[in-house]
């Protein structure tokens, strides 16, 4: 009876120490650098749209003539550079403070239930773009990523659930827009990326 006590506080002991490796791990700095990115992709984005179409030199006519295939599917790139972004820098970050990051049974769960709603979500707007259907994508972009930061949050940080929690509500609220669709996307991937980067990096000087 003591040995099998014994196996269970070490298994505790284990399960928080990997509960406590996955908060450390989230890079408050590659969240950040995240945000800002978006928010310079949406003034590039604006300046497209409401320009005079000649923020390059030399022949634009192309770019101006698919200036909405060519934002809707810069955003679908600029979404996975910002996750590999964060993705990097936390590994960084875990090697330079000497934490664990190893894909163990956690980690793979983590990854499964970022990535299966945020591919899906990929797909779908690639779908949308592909047949011309912009309206949604913004929206899409949103409403998926908020549930992928929903789903993987019981793995590490428990803090992502409430951002996962406001994408979803602002890509939802995009829906019944019609005029603010880049707005709504700076907010989420700007302005909110900046917001919880400014919050990690506080958080982890505070610990």
């Amino acid at each position: 009876m003591d040995n099998h006590d014994a196996i269970k506080d070490l298994r505790d002991i284990r399960s928080m120490m990997e509960r406590s490796s996955r908060f450390q791990a989230v890079s408050g700095g590659g969240v950040l650098a995240a945000g800002i990115m978006a928010l310079v992709a949406a003034w590039v984005a604006n300046t497209l749209f409401n320009g005079s179409g000649s923020i390059l030199y030399g022949d634009t006519s192309y770019l101006w003539a698919h200036k909405t295939q060519i934002a809707v599917l810069g955003s679908l790139v600029l979404v996975v550079v910002c996750g590999l972004t964060i993705f990097l820098s936390s590994i960084w970050m875990a090697r330079r403070k000497n934490i664990p990051f190893v894909f163990d049974a956690t980690m793979r769960r983590l990854l499964v239930a970022f990535c299966v709603p945020l591919f899906a979500g990929g797909i779908l707007c690639l779908a949308l773009v592909l047949q011309g259907h912009y309206g949604l994508t913004s929206s899409m972009m949103l409403v998926f990523y908020g549930l992928a930061l929903i789903a993987c949050h019981h793995f590490t940080h428990p803090a992502l659930g409430l951002l996962g929690y406001a994408e979803l509500v602002l890509g939802l609220a995009d829906c019944f827009t019609a005029t603010h669709a880049l707005l709504f996307w700076a907010v989420g991937f700007g302005v909110l990326h900046v917001l919880f980067g400014f919050y990690l990096i506080i958080k982890s000087h505070r610990s």
